[in-house]
């Protein structure tokens, strides 16, 4: 593994960020600074993929959140992510925002209490209009499809 995407317990890894456009829309995306290779060595614990789709509520013409809004949005973004920094119980695979939409999709083991985790972020947050989505992803046909079309490291 290369030292700049080690994990040191207690430390998150840093994020990439990158934007493309799709259908005419800006695309922006973030992911943990793992390279796509040390993915593939983590995949066999996490076989679950969770799907969170947050339909924004305040959005520009172009789909992207108004920057008061978005700014408003960093204790969901957090309930959602942090549980997954320390990769033992799930990874962030990719946050993509599109089309008034910001998608989280994430890895999970097969213990995870997806129905607990649920429960909790639906209850703090219940304003909040989200699509909650599980599916058996043991190949990670997902990320493997984000990492060829917009050429992940």
């Amino acid at each position: 593994m290369d030292s700049r995407t080690e994990l040191t317990p207690g430390v998150p890894r840093p994020w990439l960020l990158s934007n493309t456009t799709y259908e005419g829309y800006p695309t922006y995306f973030r992911r943990p600074d793992i390279r796509v290779s040390e993915f593939e060595s983590l995949r066999p614990r996490f076989p679950v993929l969770l799907t969170v789709t947050h339909h924004l509520g305040a959005v520009k013409s172009n789909g992207l959140p108004e920057s008061e809004y978005n700014l408003s949005l960093m204790d969901l973004d957090s309930a959602l992510l942090e549980p997954f920094e320390e990769e033992l119980h799930g990874l962030v695979a990719v946050v993509e925002t599109f089309a008034g939409k910001r998608t989280y999709y994430l890895y999970v083991s097969a213990s995870f209490d997806l129905d607990e985790f649920e429960r909790a972020i639906t209850s703090c947050h219940a304003d909040v209009r989200m699509a909650w989505e599980r599916d058996d992803d043991p190949t990670w046909r997902l990320f493997r499809g984000y990492a060829r079309d917009f050429q992940f490291p």
